[in-house]
């Protein structure tokens, strides 16, 4: 699963990053996202970024850059 597909309010782990591109994952290590690291999914505007929270810090993402994280479900957040 990728980060793009997650919903507003799932909880996931970072299992690793596509296309194998050291200046792309520098730049999220950078920001405080590593492979490992367990992010909740607090929003996620439509065709526009998608906001995490990682320990203690909200970041925006890219939806491309979502695409490119690849991530393994913990809580999903079930639709009513």
């Amino acid at each position: 699963m990728k980060l793009s597909e997650a919903r507003p309010g799932d909880l996931v782990k970072i299992k690793g990053f596509e296309g194998e591109c050291d200046k792309f994952r520098t730049r999220l290590e950078a920001m405080g996202i590593r492979q490992g690291d367990i992010v909740e999914v607090k929003s996620k505007a439509f065709l526009g970024p998608i906001e995490i929270r990682n320990d203690d810090v909200d970041l925006a993402l890219c939806r491309g850059q979502a695409e490119k994280i690849v991530v393994k479900p913990l809580r999903v957040k079930k639709v009513s």
